[in-house]
């Protein structure tokens, strides 16, 4: 477990923020945009999950990170597409530098005790929903942390020579597919982070950093089918379908 930068005092619970990671392009959807910014039921992908988590009490400040030849296009997510004020900032070259970028730009609010929980989620999840947005937030503040995913029933082990192996093997417990919004102990993940870069870890997601550096339980609730990551056209297109049989509009 990583030693704190330096003394905190306890405080009264601060307010949560919401990070937004939109780094990805949008090669494998086939446009030659970032995927972030596609179109979907009038609104940009990234636009449905800033205004989802804008929307959880609780959550007061929104960072919203985008590569840096993306600013112009998510001022206009800013200024158009979002009914809360954006915190825009260049990501890095990996999602876990963009990840540290966001954390470094709250520390001063994090280490004075007004953000005391941070959830960082992927623009690309745009169905995220405001149900499971809150569950998120409230795990994460009664266990330290919190991710939600999905039973992965149809995962099949694998043997050491490259054979399945049996179903029932002892000590495989319950998978599940992890999701995001992925939720923290604002000061302890900020912690987590620097050691990570101090050490060059590189981790899958923000959970993969939580469990190398800290010690903190990370609580698990249950994801959504509709949460799912847009990566290629098809998934775009069945997001739309998705938004049009729930009847879901613009946010």
């Amino acid at each position: 477990m990583t030693q704190p930068r330096r003394a905190r005092a306890p405080r009264p619970p601060g307010r949560a923020a919401g990070v937004v990671l939109a780094g990805g392009s949008g090669t494998r959807v086939g446009a030659g945009i970032n995927k972030a910014f596609l179109p979907l039921a009038g609104r940009s992908i990234a636009a449905w999950g800033l205004n989802t988590l804008a929307a959880v009490e609780g959550i007061e400040i929104l960072v919203f990170v985008v590569r840096p030849d993306d600013l112009e296009h998510a001022r206009f997510v800013d200024a158009r597409e979002t009914d809360s004020p954006l915190e825009t900032i260049p990501g890095g070259e990996t999602r876990q530098e963009s990840e540290l970028l966001a954390l470094r730009h709250l520390a001063d609010r994090i280490d004075s005790g007004a953000i005391d929980t941070v959830l960082i989620h992927d623009a690309a999840r745009p169905l995220v929903s405001h149900g499971l947005a809150s569950a998120v937030l409230h795990a994460a503040r009664e266990a330290g942390g919190a991710v939600p995913g999905i039973p992965a029933s149809d995962i099949a082990p694998v043997g050491t020579d490259d054979t399945l192996a049996a179903a029932s093997a002892p000590g495989r417990g319950t998978l599940v597919r992890v999701q995001t919004p992925q939720g923290f102990h604002a000061a302890t993940i900020l912690d987590a982070y620097e050691a990570a870069a101090r050490d060059g870890f590189v981790g899958t997601d923000t959970a993969s950093c939580a469990e190398e550096y800290t010690d903190i339980p990370v609580a698990w609730v249950r994801g959504e089918q509709t949460n799912f990551k847009i990566t290629y056209a098809q998934d775009l297109l069945l997001a739309q379908d998705v938004v049009t049989a729930l009847g879901s509009r613009s946010r």
